[in-house]
């Protein structure tokens, strides 16, 4: 992955590189950028499997910022990748290496003793998985876009997240490895520019676990695809489920409502809510830009504008320092469709749970009869839209018109009338389908859409679940679509779009699935501002 070097990196000063070793002797390389005057400092972490670079994938931060304020700042290639010794194992083995990490950091002459950590995706869940080993020295951590476990990184609803393993893996993951092959032995692991398959091939082919081309770079990704079941040992190390209880460091926790691990992040917040932060962007994985598919939130949505950097100076100058927080807001979300930042107490504020029905000739409102199907078609898959999905997956992440989906038959859609007022949805969307198919496993996915009165059909959140043992008898079927922030103003409608397929973004099922739903189906939305005690259908108001 080629990553322009930005403004800041022509003013760093000269480096160092060190060794670290591990508990089973085992050498990683890091990189030291030390600050003036020289002497103990406290130091800030980052480590990953994209290469040691002080600007690569993960690394988000102004490192020349971050030595201006005094900090040192180490950027170690994690086990098998870079210039580190070992295999790969992706995550498996990180809570043990980031342990020793920290301890071997907290105690060299350059380090005045206090250890922080940061970075995005991989990185942030490194942070989380040292953390849970409660390493000396360790004072704070500030995961971002970070995924809440190994499994939680590959499946959702129980169905491979096959529009983010994949591309990753291939595009990113295996060429890094093949140069680090050829690099370390040259000549016995053949060219490392060696063009891959095209990734839509990749994509398309079934079983989805039978991938050649990258078998020998990341051969641990076949066994991801054949082992669905999360209590599976093959997880259980690179989980954090089981960890979060000995979190003991405070977490500024960040994502976007456009990245696909914005509800892991929240897990996550959930878990440490007494010791962590959380700060929630239009963003997607990757950018934090104030325009994203075309709509722009406005001057104030952008990264720079909320100054990252400077905000995780503020976090462990407050940790490291003893400086206070300027900015202290336990919750700090951006919401969509009002385009302005709100400070919370919590996530999510007090609302209500209304349940909005799937009713016949596709209205969305007050309980009312329902029968539809549709075929659900391998060869022929919905294809993704936009949404939380990868930069490169085209169309691309964010609010993309859903409207070329128009006209297909495989796509139910519910919809309500003109909104007469503003409607303010704060928390998890949830859709539940009573569903029944003529197939014994299947797929059904749910999708919440903002429909504007220019036409426009903004995508919001979506889910998928497995659907399985419902052709004798239907069965409810919860699709857990996500957490929103959004206002959905008066003249707009609400959509609710079911269907069997959102490819490439979850895995199809391989056989074609006739999926009849009935009632009671029904959109369940967490309105703010109304007492959570109370909880019921919509009703249309006069």
């Amino acid at each position: 992955m080629n990553v322009p070097p930005p403004a800041w990196a022509a003013e760093l000063p000269p480096c160092r590189d060190v060794w670290t070793a591990m508990r089973d002797g085992v050498r990683l390389a890091a990189t030291v950028w030390l600050p003036e005057p020289r002497g103990g400092h406290p130091v800030l972490l980052a480590r990953t499997p994209y290469g040691r670079g002080p600007h690569g994938p993960g690394l988000r931060l102004d490192v020349a910022r971050l030595l201006a304020a005094g900090y040192a700042v180490m950027v170690q290639d994690v086990r098998g990748t870079g210039e580190s010794e070992g295999d790969l194992r992706f995550l498996t083995g990180e809570a043990a290496d980031g342990h020793d990490t920290v301890t071997w950091a907290a105690h060299q002459q350059w380090c005045d003793g206090q250890v922080g950590m940061f970075g995005d995706s991989y990185l942030g869940i490194a942070q989380l998985l040292a953390a849970s080993e409660r390493p000396d020295g360790l004072r704070a951590i500030a995961p971002s876009v970070s995924p809440a476990g190994l499994h939680d990184v590959v499946y959702a609803g129980g169905v491979p997240r096959l529009g983010v393993v994949l591309p990753v893996l291939a595009t990113v993951i295996a060429p890094l490895q093949r140069a680090r092959r050829a690099r370390l032995a040259p000549g016995e692991h053949g060219r490392p520019d060696a063009p891959p398959a095209r990734l839509d091939e990749m994509l398309r082919r079934l079983p989805v676990e039978d991938q050649p081309e990258i078998a020998d770079a990341v051969p641990f990704y076949a066994d991801w695809l054949t082992h669905p079941d999360p209590s599976h040992e093959l997880w259980r190390d690179a989980g954090l489920e089981a960890r979060y209880g000995k979190i003991e460091v405070p977490a500024l926790l960040s994502t976007g409502w456009y990245d696909y691990f914005r509800d892991s992040t929240v897990r996550t917040y959930h878990a440490l809510r007494d010791r962590a932060r959380l700060v929630v962007g239009p963003w997607t994985h990757a950018l934090r830009e104030r325009t994203l598919a075309g709509r722009d939130h406005g001057e104030h949505a952008s990264g720079e504008a909320v100054d990252w950097t400077g905000l995780h100076l503020d976090w462990f100058g407050h940790w490291m320092r003893g400086t206070p927080l300027r900015d202290d807001a336990k919750v700090r979300v951006f919401v969509t469709g009002a385009c302005a930042w709100r400070e919370m107490a919590d996530w999510p504020p007090e609302g209500e749970a209304v349940r909005y029905h799937l009713g016949d000739g596709g209205a969305l409102g007050p309980e009312a009869a329902l029968c539809a199907s549709f075929l659900s078609d391998p060869g022929d898959p919905v294809p993704t839209m936009g949404g939380d999905v990868l930069e490169f997956l085209p169309p691309g992440p964010g609010p993309v018109d859903q409207r070329p989906l128009a006209g297909r038959a495989d796509v139910l859609r519910y919809t309500t009338e003109p909104l007469p007022a503003p409607l303010q949805v704060m928390g998890a969307a949830e859709l539940v389908v009573t569903a029944e198919s003529d197939a014994a496993r299947s797929t059904v996915t749910g999708k919440l859409v903002d429909v504007c009165p220019d036409g426009r059909e903004e995508i919001l959140v979506d889910g998928v679940a497995l659907v399985a043992d419902c052709a004798a008898r239907p069965e409810r079927v919860r699709v857990l679509l996500g957490n929103l922030a959004h206002v959905f103003r008066a003249g707009h409608r609400l959509r609710v779009e079911v269907a069997g397929s959102n490819f490439p973004k979850y895995a199809r099922h391989p056989s074609a699935a006739r999926i009849t739903i009935g009632a009671p189906s029904y959109l369940l939305l967490p309105v703010a501002g109304r007492p959570r005690s109370s909880r019921g259908d919509v009703r249309p108001r006069s």
